[in-house]
Formats: structure tokens, sequence, C-alpha cells
């Protein structure tokens, strides 16, 4: 009995924008890998063909996708006529619409062709003494979800099904691979097994918009011989996708740059022309990018059918290494140690300081958007009464009640502290990108301690001689008007204090590079661990309440009781067989409490895990301290050379030392925020336009989109909403704290003003951030949703106006499916595991 195995086929898939003869190359691609598949499942000739899932890329599909599975299917008809092709519906096959059985129920109308889309459906094929019982996407998802039965009459039984592994303990279809000959899984593109004769095949093609990850994986499909349960790999050809070696930058050099990416395309064997490429700059920050502008990165980008040009993966700061609860104490030492260096640390300067910077008890911070329903009157619609659980929400509908629904979910969110970061969570609305980068600006800044800066300056402002000092941003005006001390500051000194400061800083973010990756790596080993003792206790505890269930029918029946193997009568054997149970039974307990022990004991996390977590933690805070310091510095030199180094900085009293010291701070405070915001949107408007973005750059003044030629203008709708989205996710991303400070973000415009391949880009984006933000909900009209339903955790569509029956908003399909495994027990090791 010989089976073949396909699935996400995604026929219709599109990307990059590159057309020939009217076709999206990668439509054209995916068409061609599904045609070369169906040849050679033809040569196989196997008994049956299964396609668990992902048939097309979207429930309405194109066309050309339509007409490319009725191709691959009649090749089939015509080769093997007398083997079944049956397909199970992916969450791309499904319309969002119940009453919509979505484009792939048509070829269940096909000879020799079965296609589910809706409910469970079992298929018996007598001449093959064969059973199938086929789970699609709705079945899957649905609450409760189906529950898959073999059919114990049939020689062979095989389930199909499109579902992800894992999730939360228990959800999803629960299958006992044992039972089932064999289980064919779509919904992972890379080939994968999950217990014996439980399979996923893997995708055609590499179908991912940034498919970097399946770079040197094989694509095709597999094939099982029931009979001796022996599974093998048939390769499809495709279109190559390569990770060029990353580029280190380390000290910013131009001319370098460009000619290690000419020395790293020139090393891929057959060059990189017609390929889907990805170069990355490690390192880089958004000024290295531009210097591939211009004619390198043209002439890379017409030979390749894609770039995409990375700056590497940003640190991920612990929110504790920044969001600090002692920010009095953090502003007092700053600008303590900026009049030490001024040589004006003196009694009456530390009690001034004391004062305008002193808090008392540390304040707890009140996070923006803590709320997790939706519960109010929408007016014009009706009350609302849902649920926002974590994850990524959609709210779909009408523009004018999906509106509505945006400013009860922001009045209902300001549970924060006026500020800043207040008005950049409530802001929905799009703005330019120059006063939305003075916003993020202001918010990153304010998270960072800008706040503290800014009271103490008030406090200084307002003191009883008020009225003495001059506008605290007039730093010139102030020692103009002011005679007194004269400080002097050898400019070369000082310039060699401000490069070994920035040196040091550059030493600290490698030694948190290299040990976040060590955390990174024992974090999984353990949460791998933890699962996988986890997995094997609840086999244990399954295999010990059906044996024990088995012993209680045998004592109730006595020696009546059919044979648990053979269901004849035990009559004499009855005593044997019930005594061989419960050994059995005990057994198995005793080997359950060994793994329940493992799993409590990997419960906690292991020394070695908590010690990186120490230290990194460590690492961050000084990569913290030392970024102000270099900022400090750097406004240090600027102010020096704004006074020319013969003219001396001119202070009178400690209050104005006081105040020059707290405006540095502020300064650095400023420039912190905004080299990271800039850094980090730069990366995100990368991701989300698919490299056709360079970076974000910004003047202190306007905004620039950067381009592979330069300067983007005009500026395009499409790469405006890009800006705009990017730098409003990566200030929330930075400013949330893992929901400690931004508990909930809304997005609306001018997300649809995307295209659609950014929208999608944008959705991988904000699902990479959910670690940080716990709750994103996305008011959108609802074609990416349709498009790409497993992206979202959780979907509610709100009922349009003049709507005259049901709630006023509902919940619709999303979500992948999911399948728990009941994975057979297996005995304890041999020696006890250290945690």
């Amino acid at each position: 009995m010989i089976v073949a195995h396909l699935s996400d086929l995604h026929l219709g898939f599109r990307a990059y924008g590159q057309v020939e003869d009217g076709a999206n190359l990668r439509e054209r691609d995916i068409a061609a890998a599904f045609e070369r598949a169906s040849q050679e499942v033809a040569r196989v000739h196997p008994d049956l063909v299964l396609i668990a899932g992902d048939v097309f890329d979207r429930p309405d599909p194109r066309p050309r996708a339509v007409v490319a599975l009725a191709r691959g299917l009649e090749v089939l008809r015509a080769s093997i006529p007398e083997s079944p092709v049956i397909m199970v519906a992916g969450p791309r096959d499904t319309p969002r619409r119940l009453g919509d059985p979505g484009a792939l129920a048509v070829f269940d109308t096909f000879p020799n062709v079965e296609a589910a889309t809706g409910l469970t459906r079992s298929i018996l094929i007598e001449k093959l003494d064969l059973h199938v019982c086929l789970l699609p996407y709705r079945a899957i998802t649905r609450h409760p979800p189906a529950l898959p039965e073999p059919d114990p009459r049939i020689k062979w039984n095989v389930l199909v099904l499109h579902a992800e592994t894992g999730g939360k303990k228990g959800e999803g279809v629960h299958v006992d691979p044992t039972e089932w000959s064999y289980v064919a899984l779509g919904g992972e593109h890379r080939r994968r097994k999950i217990a014996p004769q439980a399979w996923y095949s893997g995708s055609l093609e590499r179908i991912a918009l940034d498919p970097w990850g399946e770079a040197t994986d094989d694509k095709g499909f597999l094939v099982t011989d029931l009979e001796s349960g022996q599974t093998s790999f048939r390769p499809v050809p495709g279109r190559p996708v390569v990770a060029l070696a990353p580029v280190k930058v380390g000290l910013s050099n131009p001319e370098r740059i460009r000619r290690r990416v000419a020395e790293v395309t020139a090393e891929v064997p057959g060059g990189i022309d017609g390929k889907i490429v990805r170069l990355r700059l490690e390192g880089a920050a958004p000024r290295d990018l531009l210097a591939l502008q211009g004619e390198t990165l043209q002439k890379l980008k017409n030979r390749a059918l894609h770039l995409a040009v990375e700056g590497g993966e940003e640190l991920r700061v612990p929110a504790d290494a920044w969001l600090s609860a002692e920010g009095s104490k953090l502003l007092s030492t700053a600008v303590k140690k900026e009049l030490e260096q001024d040589g004006l640390i003196e009694e009456q300067a530390e009690a001034i300081v004391r004062e305008v910077t002193g808090g008392g008890d540390p304040v707890p911070v009140k996070p923006h958007g803590a709320v997790t329903a939706l519960d109010g009157e929408v007016p014009g619609i009706g009350r609302i009464s849902a649920s926002i659980p974590p994850g990524l929400t959609a709210v779909l509908g009408g523009g004018r009640g999906r509106k509505a629904v945006a400013e009860l979910l922001v009045k209902l969110g300001r549970t924060g502290d006026p500020g800043a970061v207040a008005e950049l969570w409530a802001s929905s609305e799009a703005d330019t990108l120059d006063s939305m980068m003075h916003r993020a600006i202001s918010a990153v800044a304010e998270s960072r301690g800008l706040g503290a800066v800014r009271a103490a300056l008030e406090r200084l402002d307002t003191s009883e001689d008020g009225g003495q000092f001059p506008e605290v941003g007039d730093a010139d005006e102030r020692r103009r008007q002011l005679p007194g001390k004269l400080i002097q500051k050898d400019p070369k000194k000082l310039e060699k204090e401000f490069r070994a400061a920035d040196s040091e800083l550059t030493k600290i973010r490698a030694d948190a590079a290299e040990v976040d990756g060590n955390l990174e790596a024992a974090m999984v080993d353990w949460l791998r661990e933890r699962q996988d003792a986890e997995t094997t206790l609840q086999a244990y505890r399954d295999r010990a309440r059906e044996l024990r269930h088995r012993i209680r029918r045998m004592e109730s029946a006595g020696p009546e009781a059919p044979c648990p193997t053979c269901g004849r009568v035990l009559e004499s054997h009855y005593e044997d067989v019930l005594a061989e149970l419960r050994e059995q039974w005990e057994s198995v307990i005793q080997d359950g409490s060994w793994w329940r022990s493992r799993w409590e004991q990997l419960e906690m996390k292991p020394p070695l895990l908590e010690e990186l977590e120490g230290h990194s933690l460590q690492l961050h805070a000084a990569l913290e301290t030392g970024s102000e310091r270099v900022e400090l510095l750097r406004a240090r030199v600027q102010e020096m050379k704004s006074v020319g180094p013969d003219e001396p900085v001119n202070l009178s009293r400690p209050e104005q030392a006081v105040v020059t010291a707290l405006q540095r701070v502020q300064s650095a405070r400023i420039a912190r925020a905004t080299h990271m915001l800039v850094q980090r949107a730069s990366h995100f408007v990368g991701r989300v336009s698919g490299g056709r973005i360079l970076a974000v750059s910004w003047d202190g003044i306007g905004v620039k989109l950067e381009g592979s030629e330069g300067s983007l203008t005009p500026v395009s709708e499409e790469d405006l909403a890009a800006g705009q989205v990017a730098i409003r996710i990566a200030a929330a991303s930075l400013i949330a704290a893992e929901g400690r400070v931004l508990a909930t973000l809304p997005v609306e415009e001018p997300f649809d003003r995307l295209d659609e391949e950014a929208q999608i880009r944008t959705l991988i984006l904000v699902r990479s951030v959910l670690r940080e933000i716990p709750r994103i909900v996305l008011f959108t009209r609802g074609d990416v949703v349709d498009a790409r339903p497993e992206f979202f955790d959780h979907v509610l569509e709100v009922r349009d106006e003049g709507g005259i029956s049901g709630p006023v908003v509902r919940p619709a399909l999303a979500g992948p499916g999911r399948v728990t495994f009941r994975l057979p027990v297996r005995p304890p090791q041999a020696e006890v595991m250290r945690g």
C-alpha cells in the first residue's frame, strides 16, 4: 500500500512584484513546482495521493491558481486513474463566512477526487481495505474540536489534517498515532517526523516572504509504504534561495562595506542571478546601509529576483535593565557625575541635586491600555461586550462601526499617567511622518527617564528665587547673563575621553550579544526538557487511566470478561490476565512517578540559566548607563565646539551648574531615545517594505525614507504608510516592557493603505513583538484576515450599521488548527538528570 503525501502547495502565492508576460514570477514558480510534483507522483504510481491542506494561498484564489490545480489533477488522473486523490482544506483554503465552502470544494466534484472543506469526513475504499479520515481547518478549529476515529474493521486507517503541533496544554485535536497506519500532516513548511508514521511533508516550494530559514532545505513530498512502514522523500526542484554570509560592519567604513558585499556575492556558486537573496550587515547602523545606495545596490537588485538588505538582529534589552524603580537615584547620580566633571561638586550643589531629583518612594508604573475586554455603548451600533485575550486580535467591519469600536478601546485604555507615552498610545490616527517621529521620540525618551529630568528642571525654574534662570533650553543666554565660575576643559582630552567611552560601550555591546546568545540556547534547552518531561508524564497518566479502566471493567465482569487482545471470554485465564494488567499498571505508576519528579524539578530554572539571566541583566544595565554616558560626553564635545576652544564656560552659582548638568542629561536621554528609535524603525520599515525601503533617517526636523538609489522623493502612499506603521510599532515595542508600560496596542490607520504583501509582512512583524506587548488589536477592513486567518489569535466582526439582529461583535474563524499527539510512554533514563 503506497501513499504519496503532499501539503502546502500555496497555489497563487505572489511576492516581490516581479512580473513576466503578465504573471507574477513567484506565482509561476509555485505552479511549476506542483506540475513537477504531479509528474513525479505519477512516476511513483502510488495507491493513494494525499494533499494535506493550504492547496491555495488564499480562500478566493486567482484564476491562474485554479487552473494550476486542475492541470496537476489532470496529470494524475491520466497517469494513475485508479489512485484516489484526497485533499483537506487548510486555513488558506477556508473563507471566513461559514456558509461559503471555498474554491477547493469545486474539486470535490471531480472524478476520483475528495476535497473536504467543512466537516470531518470519513472515506471507505473497499478495494484497498482503506479508511481515510479527513479533518479540514473548520473541523479542527470549532469548539469542541472534531474527534477523529479509526475504523477497527479496516486494515489501513489514514488520518489527514492541517494543523500545528504544540500550543497550550491539551489544546486542539487529540491524536493517538498508534491507532493510525499513517498520519498525513500539513501546516509546517519544513519536513518533519512527529511520531512513528506521523509526518509533515513540508511545502513544495519556499513559500515564506522571507524564506531564509528554509534556504538549505530540500523541498518535495513523501512516499510511504504502509506495509513496511518505510517513508522516503522525493525532491522537487525550485527557485534557489541564498542567505549570503553576514558582513560584519564594525567601525563604519563605507568603502570597506561595499568591498565586502562584492566579495560575499561573488562567492555564491552560480552567482545570484534569478535567485532570492538576503544580504545581512551585522552590527550595522542605518547610516551603514546607506553606504550601499546607488550603483552598488542597484546592480545587485537587477541581477537577483529579489534582494533583501537587513541590518542584523538588535539586542533585546530586558525591561529590568531600563525600567528602574530608582529613576530618581539614577538621575541624581548622573547629575553629580556631571558636576564632578565640571569641578563643581560642592555641598550646596549636592543639596540642590537632592532637592530637585528626590522623589520619595518609587511610584509604581501604571500601564497604558490595561484593558482585557471591550465593554460599553457604541453610538449608532449598540452595546459591546467582548473579551480581548492575549495575542493578536483583528476587529473587522464597516468604516464607521470599526472606528467607533476603536474609539471605545482608546477610551477604556486610558489607564496610565498623562504624558508622551499616553499620547502615543491613544494616537490611532495617521500622522505625518515628521509629527509621528516627534511623538515617538518623546514617548521613548519619557519611558527612559526624561520626565524626571524635566520635572527637576521645572523645580529649579520655580524655586523661591524663581525667575533668576532663563528658559531651561537656552544655555547660551545663561552664559551671557551670569558672570561667575569659569570652567575650562581641554578639547583634545575631552575627545579622547569620548572615544574611550564609546569603545568601552562597543565592548559591552559585544559581551551582551554573546551572553544573550548563550542565554537563548540555554533557555531553549530548558524549555525543551521541561516540555519533554510534561509530555511524557501526560502519556504515563493517560496509560495509567486506560489500564485502571480496563482493570475495573474486568473486575466488574469477572471470568466472563473478554480478552483485551482477541476479545474471547477469558474464563480460566481471567486471574492471570488481571494480574498482568495490575503489574503493568503498577509499573506505569512507578515510572510515571519518576517523570513527575523530573517535571517538578524542571519547573525551577536551572542555576546556569539563572546565572546567565543575571549576567545578561547586568550587561544590559551597563549598556544603558554606558549609552547615556557616551551621549553626555557627546553633548560636552558639542558644547565645547559651540563656545570655541579658548572661550571658558561661565557658571555663576551652584543652581546654574545643576541646570547645565540636567540639560546635558536631558540632551543625552533624548539623543539615546532618538538613536534607539531610528535604529529599530529602520529595521522594521525594511521588514514591512520587503527591503524596498532601506532605512529611516532623521535630522531633528524631518524624516526621510531611504531607498536603494537615495531618499524616496516623492514618497508614495504605500511607502508613507510603511514608514508610519514601522515608527509606531518600533516606538511601542521599545516602551512596552513586556506589558508593564504598554499592555495593549491599537493599530489602525494607515495599515489598510499598505499593499497586500506589506500588510502580511506587518502581521509577521507584529507577531514578533507580542512578547513585549501582550495584546495587539488591529482595526482593518478585513482583506488581510481573509488571506491569513492563521496569523490571528482572535477575530471580532463588527455588525454593519443598520444590522437588525445578532450581537454587535461576534467571533470569527481565526488561528491555526492545533493537534496534540498522545505519545507512547517511555521508561525513565538510566541516570538521574540534573536540573
